[in-house]
């Protein structure tokens, strides 16, 4: 998130309530849009890190 947030200059998910909503969203994998000016090794080391984790793993 903090590699979207340098590239954009915008905080992750601004224009939604930050609540359990959110989280489980998160969790099920949705990302903020990787915009089409981001260098695309930038957007590919980027997805990288945000790899899926499962909810079990966190259990």
């Amino acid at each position: 998130m903090i590699m979207w947030e340098l590239t954009t200059g915008c905080k992750p998910f601004d224009n939604v309530k930050h609540d359990h909503h959110l989280i489980y969203k998160i969790l099920d994998g949705e990302r903020p849009k990787i915009t089409e000016d981001t260098p695309e090794c930038y957007a590919k080391l980027m997805k990288s890190c945000w790899m899926l984790i499962q909810k079990t793993d966190l259990l």
